[in-house]
Formats: structure tokens, sequence, C-alpha cells
């Protein structure tokens, strides 16, 4: 079963869009979208468990020198009681 997980994003500053266009060649990013706040992007990110999303971040996204910061939020989920 895939993880998903919400990556939220700060680049450099005029960096946005280059970023947006690196992120979009990377297979386990779902979708993009660019935001207002103290995060600049917010990636949806699909990868086959907790150890490839640890490589897709730190290894890959956080390579990427116009990115500042990342906060990683993997999706959970919540079975309700019976």
């Amino acid at each position: 079963m895939p993880l998903k997980a919400y990556i939220l994003i700060n680049t450099k500053i005029g960096k946005t869009s280059e970023v947006t266009r690196t992120l979009q060649n990377m297979p386990e990013v779902k979708r993009l979208d660019v935001i207002m706040g103290p995060y600049d992007i917010i990636a949806e990110v699909e990868t086959d468990g907790h150890e490839a999303l640890s490589q897709v971040v730190m290894q890959r996204m956080q390579a990427i020198d116009a990115i500042n910061h990342t906060m990683t939020c993997p999706v959970v989920k919540i079975e309700e009681a019976l």
C-alpha cells in the first residue's frame, strides 16, 4: 500500500518557479501547488513506504540548492471505532 505525504517547501527568494519545474520531473510527486505563507510550495508525494519517502525528501528534494527547508507530513489512516 503506497504511503502518501505532503511536503511543505520553503524556497530561496525568487526560486519558487525553478524548484517547481525541478519537482515536476520526480515521479513520486503527484501534485504541486504554490502557496502563500511561511512555505512556498506544497507537494503531494506517494512512495512505497517510509524508507522511500525519506530518500525522496532527504536525498533528492533537500539536495536542490534553491530549497531552504522542508516539512514532511505523512498521511495517516484513522479507523473509526466500532
